[in-house]
Parts: C-alpha cells; structure tokens; sequence
C-alpha cells in the first residue's frame, strides 16, 4: 500500500458553487464559439516550477470528501522557509479572456489568496486556484464585487469575494504568483467543458440542482498540445513522488455505478456543499488497483480519514464497492500501517439503489459477528 499524501490544507476551489454561486457559463457568454478542438498551448507553471501533479479525483476530507475536480499542480519548497512553497509565475495556459477572479479571505489563518476563470471559448474554461498574488492589470479591473459569501469547511471560516472582469490574456502571460502563502504547496488546476456533459453519475439530477459544474468537470490536462503532454505526464502522482499509470493517466472524478455502493454519497438531509458529512465509495487517483473510502464527518472518529485497501473478488471482506449491492453487509478493516487512523471497522449495506448504510466501529474485527448500532444513512 502506498504512503497517504501529506497532511496539506486546501481549501474549496468552488464551494459556493454549490450554494448559488455566480454562472460561469453567463460569464462565458461573450466569448466567441469554440469551433474546433480547444487546445491548451501553455502550460500553467514554468516545466521547473512544479514538482509533480496530482491527478484528478484527490480525496481529502472532510472538506474534499468526494473525489476533486482539479489537478494540484505541486510546487518546490522555498528553501528559505522550507514550511511553505517557493513563489513561482502562474501562466495563461491558452489566448483568452480572464471572465472572474475570486479574493478569498482564510478568515482563521488571516491571509488571502486568489482564484481566476479563463474563459478560452464560449463552452471551455480553465480554473485556477491558490494565487498568493494576482497581476497588477487583473488588479486594476478588479471594481466592485458582484457577491461575498462566507461559509467553514474543514474547521475554516473562509469569506469569498467575486468580481466580474473582461481581461484580455496571451497564452504564457502571466497571472500571477503562488506559493508563499502558509500549508498551500500547490497551485490548483482545473476546466470546464460545456459542450456536452463530460461525467456520469446515478442521480444526475442532484448535480443538476446543485452542482452543476461537476458534469462539465475535465483535465485541463487532456487538451495541452502533444509536446506539452510529454512534459507532464512523467509527473502524474502524489506529493511523495508516487506515480499514477493506469488510464486515464489524467485521473477521474465520476465512479457511480448505479444500483451499487459504488461512488458518492450524500448524508440523508444535508446539502450537496460543504462536503464534510458526505462519504466517497471510490478507488484511489494515484494507485488506481486500490479502493478508498473518503470518510466525511458522519462517521465519527473515523472523519478526515481515507482508508485504502486492495479489493477482494469473494467474501463480505473488502468487497470492490461495484460488487456490493442490495441486501447484504460488508466489512472494512480500518487499520492503515504507518498512520494514525483509527483501528476498527467499516460496516456497509446497501438498503436499495439509493440509500445506504455505513458506520465505522472502532476497536471492532471483520470475524465479528457484522451488525450495526448506530448506522448514519447516506442517498444518491
């Protein structure tokens, strides 16, 4: 089994996304037509300003419980301050428009870092987040914000500031800056492509309401030229040097699979965001040949934790969450070598297509008899 990825703290790209947040796609509406294929002619960060890239579908809960739809683009240690990540030049991957910038105030660490939306046509946009610093021309169109929310995830008061902007960009102009701003080691990488929906899952019309952005979710990665492909690609992995293989190289994010426990779950009678009571059903982004739960904040002192364990083709015993389907209770032993994740057990059974059982048991064994106590109930 892989090594887990270092305790880092990041916070929601696009959390308020999901509580009525501002329409991309009516930002996006001025831009000409996409036409053809898009393509990505820049890369975000100069080739020796970043370490690794983490594939899509990370899990990092509480506030990242299900699979994320950005890539982390790692960056190098400042070795004058070896606790934070060396300040490098953020880069427009394509010739666009920058159509938002979001200021977002970490309320709690008292700092502010930067998200921006590169419109590159009408349907395709490339989303950056964790500027510690943004150019002075984005600056000096900045105006007035058109909303600000506050919100906590992860145990973090954050206020988020939107503003709408029209700012001409080459490809390979600068952005901005990150890095130097505390436990953010990586610069954010994501896109939309409205064209058509890109991902599938067992209750679409939950994304529908109330994350729409989720089904429009690809790599950016996906439509860099060939030349620029070779360039990051050999960097596909985790923060510790661990690489990703298996296709798709660029990672996922949708893993439902209808009538199976298979994928996302929702903490029955709470919203889409924040994440932090759901529960993830998934398979691992770097090592795909390993399942994961990603154990938001419903199961109790297993929260923030995400155990990973090769799958077994029979038995009731670390069952592959495809396999698990109505009527019978499966069990996860919790215990994770080299960690300090609680030692016990996860309980699942799947009641019906859409409604699911799950409770973790500290201190409990798999060759107990597998009953439930107080299991927390979770929807498509």
């Amino acid at each position: 089994m892989r090594k887990p990825i270092q305790a880092v703290a990041f916070s929601l790209l696009l959390v308020v996304a999901g509580c009525g947040g501002g329409d991309e796609r009516g930002n996006l509406s001025s831009l000409p037509p996409c036409g053809g294929a898009v393509e990505l002619t820049a890369l975000p960060l100069a080739q020796g300003d970043f370490t690794s890239v983490v594939p899509l579908g990370n899990l990092s809960p509480s506030d990242h419980t299900l699979p994320t739809e950005h890539h982390y683009f790692v960056l190098p240690l400042d070795p004058a301050n070896p606790d934070r990540a060396q300040q490098v030049p953020v880069l427009a991957a394509a010739r666009g428009t920058v159509v938002e910038v979001e200021d977002v105030e970490h309320v709690n660490r008292g700092f502010h870092d930067y998200d921006l939306t590169l419109g590159v046509c009408r349907d395709f946009s490339v989303h950056y987040g964790h500027l510690s610093q943004i150019s002075e021309a984005l600056r000096a169109e900045l105006g007035t914000p058109t909303r600000c929310d506050t919100y906590t995830t992860g145990g973090n008061t954050y206020r988020r500031c939107q503003y709408r902007l029209h700012g001409e960009v080459a490809a390979g102009e600068e952005l901005g800056r990150a890095g130097g701003n505390p436990e953010q080691y990586a610069l954010d990488l994501g896109a939309k492509d409205y064209r058509r929906e890109q991902n599938a899952y067992a209750n679409p019309a939950r994304y529908r309401n109330e994350a729409t952005f989720l089904l429009y979710a690809v790599s950016p990665l996906d439509y860099l030229t060939p030349e620029l492909q070779d360039v990051v690609d050999p960097k596909m992995g985790d923060f510790e040097g661990n690489r990703r293989t298996r296709e798709p190289l660029h990672g996922q994010i949708a893993y439902d699979v209808a009538g199976t426990a298979m994928g996302n779950w929702f903490r029955e009678g709470e919203p889409f965001f924040p994440e932090d009571p759901h529960l993830a059903l998934v398979k691992d982004n770097v090592d795909a040949g390993l399942y994961a739960i990603s154990a938001g904040t419903s199961l109790g002192a297993l929260a923030g934790r995400v155990v990973r364990f090769s799958p077994e083709a029979s038995g009731s015993v670390n069952r592959p969450f495809e396999q698990v389907t109505p009527g019978g209770t499966y069990c996860y032993p919790t215990e994770q070598p080299g960690t300090t994740t609680p030692v016990g057990r996860v309980l699942l059974r799947l009641q019906d297509s859409g409604r699911l059982q799950a409770e973790f048991q500290p201190g409990k064994r798999c060759s107990e008899a597998l009953q439930f106590v107080s299991a927390a109930v979770f929807v498509r």
